[in-house]
């Protein structure tokens, strides 16, 4: 889980589209789009390394395919035909950027399940902490982890100083507007 890269240039691409579209009635709110930007991997972290470590044995399973993302665009589609609200495609989107931050393209298997095969691929020996480890030692060591994590990291931190510095903290909190 790349925490700072996935929430923060997720902030930040739908920054983009909240400004390209610029209308009135298009404000995206800004906690569920960090709740889909982590979405896939707070779940299936748990699930395959942590509940099912004998049976899973993986980190990438049911929110990291494309029927999760499907079902939470068809989601987002009809909250906003029931209740007019743009929530549910604010997760979508968070979820679509994690997709591809990930690469999940590169994960057939994962990506198409369960239509090219029934069971995820079992990466024995994976234990959480051995990921946190290892995430500490990618970030040190790997330029292609630690430039998307410092890029999200910036990002936050404009977004952060940008709400206290006008001073909308709650507002931010109860709305999820910028």
């Amino acid at each position: 889980m790349y925490l700072l890269a996935h929430t923060g240039i997720t902030m930040g691409a739908a920054r983009v589209v909240e400004k390209a579209v610029n209308r009135p009635w298009f404000r995206l709110d800004y906690r569920f789009i960090l709740l889909g930007s982590l979405l896939p991997d707070i779940v299936d972290k748990p699930l395959g390394i942590i509940i099912f470590p004998e049976d899973i044995s993986n980190g990438r399973t049911f929110l990291h395919t494309l029927i999760f993302l499907v079902l939470t665009i068809l989601l987002g589609i009809f909250i906003y035909r029931w209740k007019n609200a743009l929530w549910g495609f604010c997760i979508a989107f968070g979820v679509l950027i994690h997709f591809i931050m990930d690469a999940m393209w590169t994960d057939p298997i994962t990506l198409f399940w369960p239509f090219i095969q029934p069971a995820f691929e079992k990466h024995p020996g994976i234990e959480f902490f051995s990921i946190v480890r290892s995430w500490v030692y990618i970030l040190e060591m790997e330029p292609r982890i630690f430039l998307p994590e410092m890029a999200g990291l910036i990002i936050l931190t404009f977004f952060a100083v940008k709400v206290i510095k006008e001073k909308r903290v709650m507002f931010f909190i109860k709305t999820g507007y910028l």
